[in-house]
């Protein structure tokens, strides 16, 4: 046991160094931990809430000395009236909407090959891992074509064209074009 000497204190002593950063390593990684958690629920039942998303409901959980009267009992009731098949007293979290947002639009994804039904659900997809994803493929296909495409041009045909002055017409021509 190599450790046992350090965790032994007693509580009118301070801890040795270690423990404290180890202290706050664990805390620092709680609230990282505790903040992906709010962002996933906010992303999976509060911005694109489904016919098959519970209602999320809200506690105030900063003050922990009063965390029986404001989280506790609250939770409590909301499980109680459900089990019921009553509506809880309390209301459920909504996200802020956009009433000019059109919840039927209809949006077809080449890329993905979907059929996207909602303005919010569109905006979503194209922010999506698997959109972006597909987005880098392609771009990565795209790269791949063009660099074959520059590759099989011979060099002595770029010479030809540089001496007759085409290529360098080319060019212009292509930027008065666009």
């Amino acid at each position: 046991m190599a450790f046992s000497s350090e965790l032994r204190f007693s509580s009118m002593e301070c801890p040795p160094l270690p423990c404290l950063s180890g202290i706050e390593a664990l805390k620092q990684v709680t609230k990282r931990y505790a903040r992906k958690q709010n962002r996933w629920v906010k992303n999976r039942f509060l911005s694109r809430p489904g016919p098959g998303v519970p209602p999320v409901y809200g506690l105030e959980v900063s003050d922990t000395s009063k965390w029986e009267e404001s989280v506790l009992e609250p939770a409590l009731e909301i499980v109680q009236s459900f089990i019921q098949g009553q509506k809880p007293a309390a209301a459920p979290v909504k996200m802020p909407s956009n009433e000019t947002e059109n919840k039927r639009s209809y949006h077809m994804c080449d890329l993905c090959d979907r059929i996207i039904i909602g303005d919010r659900e569109w905006a979503a997809h194209v922010k999506s891992k698997s959109h972006l994803h597909q987005l880098k493929k392609r771009r990565l296909d795209s790269d791949a074509i063009t660099t074959i495409e520059s590759q099989s041009i011979s060099p002595d045909r770029d010479e030809e064209l540089e001496e007759k002055g085409s290529l360098g017409q080319n060019d212009e021509e292509l930027k008065s074009s666009i």
